[in-house]
């Protein structure tokens, strides 16, 4: 039998301190131009110490490990990265601990007790995912507890230019700009000892309340590239002037309603502007975003509000792929999320690569095996889901199985994270 790999152990030389180190971090500065500030007595810190910063880009883990240059870190990584055999192996021996979603997940709370236990450094994100418009997200205490039960010291790392260097939607290059970072705030263990669990959480969710447009409105700076609008349309998808949803189209530096023709542009500091004296417009995503949810909770909030779209139905299928098994339609209304249509069993599905059916799947026919299948989450009790712009939303079945979901219309699927979030906020019904 197979011995389980050991997450949360110290994290190996060649792997952490060349690979990821001396490569990976140097390589990643040069190319987004990262400035870090190295404090001596954080550095020298004693262990154990936790290290936690917003999650605004996927080059995050390379910012904290330039902070703290030569000392050993294990982070705390979504489980998603370790589908892939290889990358895999590169980052579980280089000492990060996969984590589950939405879920508690013991066997990283196992590996992070065990990197503290031993005096370790550990690096964790704890919003959880990705900024969607440069603000920071809400994140629960868990972390704060675990920090209260191993008597860890506490840092934060504050960064700025992530963001606008590699926006989470954007659809086109990175950036040109610069990004800083720096750790900031220590909290020693014999502070912490003198703390409790909710003060911690407060201190945690103070620090890390963070606005990247509102940092670079107080200090300007170009973030330049060639089609800097393009993908924002999967966000800033309703039009502020005619209020068509999903009307707004991109192309280059430019974002449209293909409705009623508002126009903007995005300027070479990351902030719209208009095109024309009578563009209607928001001056930067994140105030875009929060008119935006106005309008799908209005919308939510009605009694007779229903959602509906079809949609393509996929599985996992194996450590790193997924297979088209069904298809159907996906409805929202009175609290729930409901797709009713076909599956088939997911060894009979088409399996997909790269978006791309794979070759010998090409032209095989799942309505064969495919039976009926109606799915239903309540969306109160409905833990989270997963989603990537354009493309698909996951969602995750009491029993483990994932459910990627490919609407029609793969712009709709802000609009229906923004819908399920509108619900889950409502009052209960008497």
């Amino acid at each position: 039998m197979k011995k389980e790999f050991e997450y949360g152990r110290k994290p190996d030389f060649f792997w952490f301190g060349i690979v990821g180190t001396v490569f990976a971090i140097n390589l990643t500065r040069l190319a987004f131009h990262i400035h870090a500030e190295q404090d001596p007595a954080i550095k020298k810190m004693e262990g154990p110490l936790v290290i936690v910063g917003n999650h605004p880009s996927y080059i995050d883990p390379i910012i904290m490990g330039s902070t703290i240059y030569g000392r050993k870190i294990n982070f705390v990584a979504g489980a998603f990265l370790f589908r892939n055999k290889i990358f895999r192996h590169i980052i579980s021996t280089g000492g990060c601990i996969p984590k589950m979603q939405f879920k508690t997940d013991l066997r990283a709370v196992k590996a992070m007790m065990r990197v503290l236990s031993r005096g370790g450094v550990l690096g964790i994100f704890p919003e959880g995912t990705r900024f969607v418009d440069g603000s920071s997200i809400p994140f629960d205490n868990g972390l704060a507890q675990l920090i209260k039960k191993t008597n860890s010291g506490l840092v934060f790392l504050e960064s700025h230019g992530a963001y606008m260097s590699w926006p989470r939607w954007s659809t086109s290059t990175k950036r040109r700009g610069k990004i800083t970072a720096k750790l900031v705030n220590p909290i020693s263990s014999e502070e912490i000892s003198k703390m409790s669990v909710d003060e911690i959480q407060a201190v945690m969710a103070r620090q890390l309340d963070y606005n990247e447009y509102d940092y670079f409105s107080q200090h300007p700076q170009k973030f330049t590239c060639r089609a800097p609008a393009e993908g924002a349309q999967n966000v800033a998808n309703i039009c502020p002037k005619c209020e068509g949803m999903n009307t707004m189209r991109a192309r280059k530096n430019r974002l449209f309603c293909s409705a009623c023709g508002n126009a903007v542009l995005v300027n070479d500091y990351g902030f719209f502007e208009p095109e024309t004296p009578d563009s209607k417009y928001f001056p930067d995503l994140h105030k875009w975003v929060c008119w935006e949810k106005t309008i799908y909770a209005r919308e939510a909030a009605r009694p007779d509000y229903c959602f509906t779209e079809k949609v393509e139905l996929q599985r996992p299928y194996g450590e790193n792929d997924y297979a088209l098994v069904g298809e159907g339609v996906l409805t929202i209304k009175d609290g729930q999320v409901i797709y009713e249509g076909t599956a088939c069993p997911t060894e009979d599905g088409i399996v997909y690569k790269k978006g791309k059916p794979i070759r010998k799947h090409k032209n095989r026919d799942i309505s064969k095996t495919a039976q009926p299948e109606k799915i239903v989450f309540s969306i109160k009790s409905m833990k989270g889901f997963v989603y990537d712009f354009g493309l698909f939303i996951e969602f995750y079945e009491k029993n483990g199985t994932v459910d990627r979901i490919f609407p029609q219309n793969r712009q709709r699927i802000y609009e229906i994270s923004e819908i399920i979030q509108a619900m889950r906020k409502q009052p209960e019904a008497n």
